[in-house]
């Protein structure tokens, strides 16, 4: 392989600091590893002193594995790691922890709840006395956070609890770590800064132990880690970092992009060397990205170019000084791929009346609007059809888990294999989803105690359990119990009109009266805000801080998307047995598609490997970071999908566009864009970031 100028002049750098703004598709990678083949062969450093790090185990052995190939399997005895390894081996070898010192998942669970209970009121979830998982790891994230911005959380505003609980919470939480002689994973770094700033001898041994450090994926190092790498580096400031400000994504774990230009700052001799030209992509693609990302103001000026379409003068990599290297002229060749079905321009989406339009000149992009979720799932399931029965490698990318369920759906009713490389929580296992299951089963299956136990007081109707002898639910026998207590009459004489009517329906229609008819979605909004603190007064839950009711707004958003989903999905089925054997099925096809992703991770097979494998992937934004496709998708580009409705301050907005702008930089060839108009009653708005990459909506 062939380094071009700029990767040359990275390559060849010695000593010193640096920071080389790697674009996407750049060939950063391949310029880490060369950049370590030549200290060595080169500049003649010690192997043994070299330090390259990175953020994941995966990234770690891919690197490990090109360098070796590129030395001919010759073993040199570089160190690649993660920042958990590497910290970890400092800590183990200066401080005597061990494999056993590390917090596991289910202590971290246990100390979070001791220190709730030092609160003086309780925090559990209407859900049988037991912790609200989903409230509980909101709590832990918001704990590892503050570790990795490197701040007490004093002055941190946390989602779940107040000011002032948080802060009682993270000191508990840490006491009791202190007190077994525990780490958390997020403790790592910190630990590291305090053994070198409390232990100079510690400190000078591991600078002599790594004399070079070179740092994989620098826009996503929190300030934690940014401050144990620059006491390791020491006076000899031989840190060699690569990364791309545009790609930070990560800052809900603590990462901050601002590290990148204030390493400039700190460290104002580096060289900095832009790698700017996209091997990977089509021209249309990297300058629609170009657009999207330009809106930002928070970066590094830059302009990407196409490697497809630019001519790029590449060199051999040689290893000799710079100056008397040779230059090889490569010209650019425009691409001559033939536009494959549903790429060319007004190419029909299916029977929906819909268009695929191109929104760059060499239709590498292409964008449509549909009327609901259920029109785009199935219009994209037939185009990735397409594209895997081409042969291709192809993927969906998603803001979020929760959004690919509905292409999930329509994959699976085509019999189109696909990997959902990240298992999301079982749609239909949601208690919104549940309960109105429950109220079908009641109407439509026989009277069963169970169900109606799930269903008797959502909405609230004063029943008690204790009028429940029976395996079976009689209305005449409900009506005796309550024979003194008249108002009760009522309320039972609608409930069992109710059900009788329910029986009577199809299935859309009767979820659409049971939240309607039957007030279940007057309940739901009626009871947000009660799971955090199941114990408190009305009184006290409407003087809960912001952040405590900022999380019961989006759980109600949640419970009412999820009654949206099954009502959606109740559609498609003639029978309430149907729609049971589908979601029986659904479940058995996660667990499927999650044993496919395990078995392909044990063989390293990802990305653009897919290739010669019959198979689709569905990832999220976040999950798609490093890897490539012939294809991509993008759906449910709409307004608070993506940007996401909670994204409120600038920032926020964007590291919004910087994932978008991910998702749409994996693509090689085909790029598809596509969001829903929704109706009168839920209308749905394309996302800015759409119009930002130059689309404008066609006229009706």
């Amino acid at each position: 392989m062939q380094a071009n100028k700029q990767q040359q002049r990275a390559i060849a750098h010695n000593t010193g600091p640096a920071l080389i703004l790697a674009g996407p598709g750049s060939g950063k990678t391949f310029t880490t590893v060369e950049r370590v083949r030549y200290l060595i062969e080169v500049h003649h450093a010690d192997p043994s002193h070299i330090l390259v790090i990175t953020f994941t185990k995966a990234a770690a052995r891919q690197m490990r594995d090109r360098f070796f190939a590129r030395m001919d399997n010759q073993f040199f005895p570089v160190t690649f790691g993660t920042f958990h390894a590497v910290f970890f081996h400092i800590l183990k070898t200066s401080c005597h922890y061990n494999g056993s010192s590390i917090l596991k998942e289910k202590e971290k669970r246990e100390y979070l709840r001791a220190a709730l209970l030092t609160l003086p009121k309780k925090f559990y979830a209407q859900n049988d006395g037991k912790m609200d998982q989903e409230w509980e790891q909101g709590l832990l994230s918001e704990i590892g956070f503050i570790k990795n911005i490197g701040k007490l959380p004093a002055d941190f505003t946390s989602e779940y609890v107040s000011r002032q609980e948080f802060m009682r919470i993270f000191v508990s939480f840490q006491k009791q770590l202190a007190q077994e002689k525990k780490l958390d994973l997020d403790d790592f770094a910190a630990a590291v800064c305090h053994l070198f700033r409390t232990n100079p001898a510690e400190l000078a041994r591991w600078q002599r132990e790594y004399s070079y450090l070179l740092v994989d994926e620098f826009q996503d190092i929190n300030a934690a880690q940014y401050e144990a790498v620059k006491l390791l580096c020491g006076g000899k400031r031989n840190l060699f970092v690569v990364g791309d400000d545009d790609q930070a994504i990560y800052g809900f774990r603590g990462s901050d992009p601002a590290i990148m230009r204030q390493f400039l700052k700190d460290f104002p001799e580096a060289k900095q060397i832009f790698l700017s030209v996209n091997y990977r992509s089509r021209a249309g693609i990297v300058e629609t990205a170009g657009k999207l990302i330009g809106q930002n103001r928070e970066r590094f000026p830059k302009q990407i170019v196409a490697g497809q379409s630019t001519s790029d003068e590449r060199q051999d990599v040689c290893f000799v000084p710079e100056a008397t290297q040779g230059a090889r002229r490569m010209q650019g060749e425009k691409s001559t791929l033939p536009i494959p079905t549903g790429t060319a321009s007004g190419i029909s989406a299916a029977a929906f009346g819909t268009s695929w339009l191109p929104l760059s000149t060499d239709r590498s992009v292409l964008v449509c609007g549909f009327q609901d979720r259920r029109q785009e799932a199935e219009t994209v399931a037939d185009e990735i059809g397409k594209t895997f029965r081409q042969g291709k490698s192809c993927a969906a990318i998603f803001r979020t888990n929760a959004d690919a369920v509905w292409l999930a759906t329509a994959l699976k009713c085509r019999k189109i294999p696909f990997l959902w490389k990240e298992k999301p929580k079982n749609p239909y296992e949601t208690q919104v989803c549940q309960d109105l299951l429950a109220y079908l089963q009641f109407a439509m299956e026989g009277r069963k105690r169970k169900d109606f136990l799930r269903i008797m007081n959502r909405p609230c109707r004063y029943l008690s359990r204790q009028m429940l002898p029976d395996a079976e639910i009689s209305f005449s026998a409900l009506r005796r119990a309550y024979a003194q207590k008249p108002y009760m009459q009522e309320i039972l004489h609608r409930l069992e009109v109710d059900i009788s009517r329910l029986a009577k329906m199809d299935l859309y229609a009767a979820v659409h009266y049971i939240r309607r008819g039957m007030g279940y979605d007057a309940w739901l909004k009626e009871n947000a805000g009660q799971t955090p603190s199941a114990g408190e007064s009305r009184q006290e839950q409407g003087r809960a801080p912001a952040g405590t009711r900022a999380h019961a707004a989006g759980k109600l958003e949640r419970d009412l998307e999820a009654a949206d989903f099954f009502q959606e999905q109740a559609r498609e089925f003639q029978s309430l047995t149907e729609l049971e054997e589908a979601m029986t099925a659904y479940e058995d096809q996660m667990d499927q598609n999650m044993a496919d992703a395990a078995d392909t991770a044990a063989s390293g097979t990802t990305g653009a490997a897919f290739t010669t494998l019959p198979i689709a992937e569905l990832v999220t934004m976040h999950g798609s970071k490093g890897l490539e496709y012939d294809a991509v998708f993008l759906p449910c580009c709409m307004e608070g999908v993506v940007p996401h409705k909670k994204s409120k301050n600038q920032a926020a907005l964007e590291e919004e566009r910087r994932m978008f702008y991910v998702g749409m930089t994996r693509a090689k060839k085909e790029l598809y864009l596509s969001y829903t108009k929704g109706t009168k009653e839920t209308q749905g708005f394309a996302s800015r970031f759409l119009a930002e990459c130059g689309w404008k909506e066609p006229k009706q």
